[in-house]
């Protein structure tokens, strides 16, 4: 193995571990020695990928966030119509949160706290944008909202989805998931 491929590996083992750990415990509850232990490393091994913890928590929710900006956007179909593109809107965010829950988890936990740098919130602009857009252009067929009170419904519906999900009280599968996205298409859309 080469050494860039060495240091990547242990970064990426930091970065895992620091997601089970800050998602778990939260950021304050959890302290480097718990990172360097989880990952298999000494304490000081971690400060020479991240100067600090808060930077590796950006980092994380940088990775993360970006990961789910990309998987949003890259299936976004452009030329269809308004119903088409928030179907593929919410199946990307619930594909999103199956393959990775526990990162998921993590961006909800970590949204406007004062570690975040202006990076991680310059990489959370790129979604809120992107939906934007969406609600934006689509004014015309959509309830007389601000795009972010749309957007806030709407995520803030699957977010409670997921929430019960874990809690045993609502089974979060293909069916239930196409029921809901109906619901909240016709709840924000305007009456035909």
């Amino acid at each position: 193995m080469s050494e860039k491929a060495s240091k990547l590996n242990k970064s990426e083992e930091i970065l895992a571990a620091a997601l089970e750990l800050f998602t778990a415990k939260g950021f304050d509850g959890t302290a480097v020695p718990l990172i360097a232990e989880r990952a298999n490393v000494a304490a000081g091994t971690i400060y020479r990928y991240f100067a600090s913890k808060e930077e590796l928590v950006n980092s994380l929710f940088q990775k993360w966030q970006e990961s789910l900006y990309s998987k949003i956007k890259d299936s976004f179909p452009h030329e269809a119509g308004p119903k088409e593109q928030f179907h593929q809107i919410w199946k990307s965010m619930a594909e999103f949160q199956r393959e990775n829950p526990v990162a998921f988890d993590f961006l909800e936990m970590q949204y406007n706290l004062p570690y975040l740098d202006k990076k991680s919130f310059a990489k959370r602009a790129l979604l809120l944008k992107f939906l934007t857009r969406f609600a934006h252009d689509n004014r015309d067929i959509l309830i007389k909202f601000p795009p972010d009170a749309l957007i806030a419904i709407v995520w803030g519906a699957f977010v409670g989805l997921v929430k019960g999900s874990r809690n045993g009280k609502i089974k979060l599968d293909d069916q239930f998931l196409k029921e809901t996205e109906d619901l909240l298409w016709n709840a924000i859309k305007l009456p035909t």
